[in-house]
C-alpha cells in the first residue's frame, strides 16, 4: 500500500510540476511574438498603402483603391450606408470618381496596434480636377494582416463640412 501511495505522490507531484512550468514559459512565448512585432514596420506599409491610395484615385484606378481594401472590408462614411465587401467598394470608389473627385490626400496623424490589428488616425481631403475643394474630414481606419500584407478591415470617416440640415433650428 505504501508503493501505491508514494506512486501517487510521485505522480502528482510531477503534474504540478509540469502545470506550473506551462505558464511562465506560454507567458514568455507570448511576450517574445509580441517583442517581434515592430510598429515602425506596419507604419510604413500603412504609409506605402496610403500612397498607393492616393496615386490610384488621381489615375481612376477604382480596382487599385479597393485593392487596399480587406476581402471582407467595410467602408462607413458620413451621411450614408455601410459599403461591405471588395468589389462593392470598388464600385462605389468608382462612382465617387465619376462625380468629379479627382484628388484624395491622406494625412496620417497616428498609427498604434499589434501585430494582428493597427489603427489610423488620420485627415483627409477631397479635390476636383482644378483642385477645387469639395470635402475634407476626420478618419479612423482599422488595418488587419491579409496574405502578407495590411488591409483596411473599417474605414470610417466623417467630413468636417457642416450639414446644412443640422443647423436649422428644430420646430415646435
Amino acid at each position: 500500500m505504501l508503493s501505491r501511495l508514494s506512486f501517487f505522490y510521485f505522480f502528482s507531484s510531477c503534474f504540478i510540476l509540469v502545470l506550473c512550468s506551462c505558464n511562465p514559459k506560454d507567458r514568455l512565448e507570448i511576450e517574445k511574438s509580441a517583442s517581434a512585432f515592430d510598429i515602425k514596420q506596419g507604419e510604413a506599409s500603412i504609409h506605402q498603402s496610403n500612397e498607393n491610395i492616393m496615386n490610384a484615385f488621381k489615375a481612376g484606378d477604382s480596382a487599385g483603391v479597393a485593392n487596399s481594401f480587406a476581402v471582407d472590408g467595410k467602408m462607413m462614411g458620413a451621411h450614408a450606408p455601410a459599403v461591405v465587401g471588395r468589389d462593392a467598394i470598388r464600385h462605389y470608389i468608382s462612382s465617387t470618381m465619376n462625380r468629379g473627385m479627382k484628388n484624395f490626400e491622406i494625412n496620417t496623424i497616428k498609427i498604434w496596434g499589434d501585430s494582428s490589428l493597427l489603427a489610423e488616425e488620420g485627415t483627409y481631403n477631397f479635390s476636383d480636377s482644378t483642385e477645387k475643394p469639395i470635402d475634407h474630414g476626420k478618419y479612423i481606419v482599422l488595418w488587419i494582416p491579409e496574405s502578407g500584407n495590411w488591409k483596411m478591415f473599417r474605414d470610417i470617416w466623417t467630413t468636417d463640412i457642416p450639414d446644412s440640415s443640422a443647423l436649422k433650428p428644430a420646430t415646435e
